[in-house]
């Protein structure tokens, strides 16, 4: 028997209900019950003993998330390298460049965002913090994708396939592989309405001893970022930016 392969069904039911709360809290036992398809006595354990562990409040006979997720998830930002060297740096483009910027690394297959900021003028999100997407349709997956051995690509692919999330994403392999041979020639990867129709975003990778530590990345609207003039800009202050980074972690 393959022991990597198994489960404890009691907790990944505490996680799903610790999601639907995250997506829809605060909520009652019955809506959760609902949801997740279990009964009503089994959802109020498993409420009542995230509960008792101080991973949930209640309130008015409805749960939401405790703040003792923020210490579970400033802990996993703080662990992470390319945040630890990067966040400054971002801060510094979001502000020169007035759009939303994200550091974004490979997580389980995909783009996870580790940090965003929005500046003053820029409306529309890209990436939140901790979310994740398919990589090959965004700009700062296929930037990461494009530095990575293929045989890991392949792996990618193979585990979350290429979706087709607009008329404009990539969902052939000869077609992903393709671009990502442009991006590797040209250190920058772009997303024109791949994953929403819309929204545009520049990409480039942060690579340190041969490997791309992640991606960080402006958004927004495509009526102004497909302007040449501003790609132009754009590109440039995106490859200054993961200069200053990369040098950082060879001077330290």
């Amino acid at each position: 028997m393959d022991t990597d392969s198994k489960t404890i069904g009691a907790v990944e039911r505490s996680f799903d209900i610790v999601e639907v709360i995250q997506r829809r809290g605060p909520i009652g036992v019955s809506e959760v019950a609902d949801v997740v398809s279990l009964p009503k006595s089994t959802v109020y354990t498993h409420l009542n003993t995230l509960t008792s562990a101080g991973y949930l409040i209640k309130e008015d006979g409805l749960y939401r998330l405790s703040c003792q997720y923020l210490q579970l998830g400033a802990t996993v930002q703080h662990s992470i390298d390319l945040y630890r060297q990067g966040k400054e740096e971002v801060d510094e483009l979001a502000a020169e460049v007035e759009e939303r910027t994200n550091l974004v690394i490979e997580e389980n297959g995909l783009g996870t965002c580790v940090y965003a900021t929005n500046s003053s003028n820029s409306t529309q999100a890209y990436m939140n913090l901790g979310e994740q997407r398919p990589m090959h349709a965004t700009a700062t997956g296929k930037a990461i994708l494009a530095h990575l051995p293929v045989d890991r690509v392949d792996d990618i692919v193979e585990r979350h396939g290429l979706e087709g999330f607009t008329e404009q994403t990539i969902t052939s392999r000869d077609g992903l592989e393709e671009e990502l041979a442009e991006i590797r020639d040209a250190g920058i990867s772009f997303d024109n309405e791949e994953s929403v129709d819309g929204l545009c975003c520049i990409a480039t990778p942060v690579i340190v001893d041969d490997h791309p530590l992640g991606s960080i990345s402006v958004s927004g609207p495509c009526s102004q970022f497909k302007r040449p003039d501003r790609r132009d800009e754009l590109c440039e202050a995106l490859r200054n930016a993961a200069n200053v980074i990369q040098l950082d972690f060879m001077l330290t």
